[in-house]
C-alpha cells in the first residue's frame, strides 16, 4: 500500500522541463496575414487572437491559423534560446509540434505560446512566437 508520507517531505530538487523553449519562424518568402479567418493569397494566416495576450495555452482543438497547399513547409522551428551553435544537433521539424488538417494549423499536444510579433512584418523579421509543449 502506498502512503503520502514521502510526499510531505520538503525537497530542494529541481526537475527540469521535459521540453525546452522553441521559436517558430517563417521562411522569408512567405506571404503572411494576421486575421480571424483565412486570407486569400496568403500562404500563412495566423489567427489574430493569438497576438492579443502575453501568453496563452493552445489545445489540439485550438485553431492557431491556416496554411495553403504548402502546409508546414512555410514554418521553421529552432531552439528558443541559443547559447551556442550545435552543428551536430538534429533539426527540429514543425511536424513534431504542429499539424495541418484541411488547411487548419493546430498543435499536437497542449502548448504554451509566447507571441513575439504584433504585425506580419515583425513576425517575418523576428519570428512569430516562442512556445513550449506542456
Amino acid at each position: 500500500m502506498h502512503t503520502l508520507k514521502t510526499m510531505n517531505k520538503p525537497s530542494n530538487a529541481i526537475t527540469p522541463m521535459v521540453h525546452g523553449l522553441y521559436k517558430l519562424t517563417l521562411k522569408p518568402s512567405v506571404n503572411l496575414a494576421i486575421q480571424t479567418k483565412p486570407v486569400f493569397g496568403a500562404n500563412v494566416t495566423l489567427h489574430s487572437d493569438i497576438i492579443e495576450h502575453a501568453s496563452f495555452i493552445a489545445n489540439p482543438v485550438s485553431v492557431i491559423g491556416w496554411l495553403d497547399l504548402g502546409g508546414l513547409a512555410y514554418l521553421c522551428v529552432e531552439e528558443g534560446i541559443q547559447f551556442t551553435q550545435d552543428e551536430t544537433a538534429p533539426p527540429f521539424l514543425p511536424s513534431q509540434f504542429l499539424h495541418c488538417d484541411g488547411g487548419i494549423l493546430r498543435v499536437n499536444t497542449p502548448t504554451r505560446f509566447y507571441p513575439i510579433a504584433k504585425t506580419s512584418s515583425e513576425a517575418l523579421k523576428h519570428g512569430a512566437f516562442y512556445f513550449t509543449p506542456m
